[in-house]
């Protein structure tokens, strides 16, 4: 039995051991350490050739640690071909190499990938070879960082225009008129900082209606919120959603105002609001799920469901940046 066909039936009908978790992008030890605790756990209880899976989910992608070949028979028979070709090997060789894959959850994202060694170095010398995957993990979590920031930044290039426009308008009309179209009355000398905060809520329900728009394409479907929120899968996945759209929203904020006077302590005091903001927008949108699986026969509004978790959180964030400029 050559290479090939020990891999085929090694991968056919083998259940496949996985685990995952998401990667704060502000807590780079704590994503060392859940990745380490992981991959030491799979060698612990499984042997070097189980068919594993370790997926890390970041604000724009995920990251998957395992053995070449998981997801395409094809890569690990193309690998052992080319050595082959290099190396001259005849004798069978039973390791398979340990793959490092980012997949960039983006409209040209790529999926990058990084042999790291086999997994039989990771079973049989666990310390040198985590350092190893570490090193290319972490690379991968820059990375994502990177997209982002670059995101952010074409927001916060559109809020540029966007203020502008609402400037604008606000100039043509007269007091009278502002205040019956606003509710309240709203000074000429007010109307630059009122315009910044109209444009930074234009983009922040960009990002809203973006995520609310996948949640409704690739999670619900024609399927009930009741049926999605019974799916583990599914309810993990809507709540990776929900934390990528709390990073965004912070992110924004963060990159645009970064560069204020006293930009370096509202940068450090938005990181730490942070901590209570992310508890108080899961525990937020865990009750609103809750009230709307009672009803199982209603489809929820996933727009109004996201706007109302996070444009108060939005504003929120927009008071601290005012408390800083004034």
């Amino acid at each position: 039995m050559d290479i090939q066909e020990k891999l085929n039936a090694k991968y056919d009908n083998i259940a496949i051991y996985t685990s995952g978790f998401y990667a704060d992008p502000e807590d780079e030890l704590g994503t060392r350490s859940k990745l380490s605790e992981t991959l030491k756990s799979f060698t612990m209880n499984q042997h070097a050739d189980t068919p594993f899976s370790l997926q890390i989910m970041t604000t724009n992608g995920e990251i998957n640690v395992m053995p070449l070949g998981l997801l395409s028979l094809d890569e690990l028979k193309a690998y052992e071909t080319k050595r082959r070709e290099q190396t001259g090997l005849t004798t069978d060789d039973d390791t398979i190499p340990l793959v490092v894959q980012f997949a960039a959850h983006t409209e040209k994202g790529q999926i990058h990938k990084q042999i790291v060694g086999t997994t039989q170095d990771l079973f049989d010398n666990f310390n040198t070879h985590f350092a190893a995957i570490w090193t290319v993990v972490k690379a991968d979590l820059q990375a994502n960082q990177a997209l982002l920031v670059g995101i952010e930044r074409d927001l916060i290039s559109d809020s540029t225009d966007i203020q502008r426009e609402y400037q604008d308008n606000f100039k043509l009309m007269d007091a009278p008129t502002r205040k019956a179209k606003l509710g309240f009355a709203l000074k000429d000398t007010e109307l630059t900082h009122f315009s910044t905060f109209m444009a930074d809520m234009h983009e922040i329900q960009a990002i809203v209606l973006s995520s609310a728009a996948f949640v409704k394409n690739e999670l619900l479907g024609d399927d009930l919120f009741a049926q999605v929120m019974n799916d583990k899968v599914s309810r993990n996945t809507l709540f990776w959603v929900l934390d990528n759209t709390f990073y965004e929203t912070l992110y924004y904020f963060i990159e645009k105002y970064r560069d204020i006077a006293n930009g370096e302590k509202l940068t450090k005091h938005l990181h730490h609001q942070k901590k209570l903001l992310i508890i108080n927008m899961r525990n937020d949108a865990y009750q609103r799920a809750q009230v709307a699986v009672e009803d199982a026969t209603t489809k929820l509004d996933m727009d109004k469901y996201f706007s109302d978790i996070f444009v108060p959180i939005a504003e929120q964030l927009a008071r601290e940046v005012d408390q800083f400029q004034n």
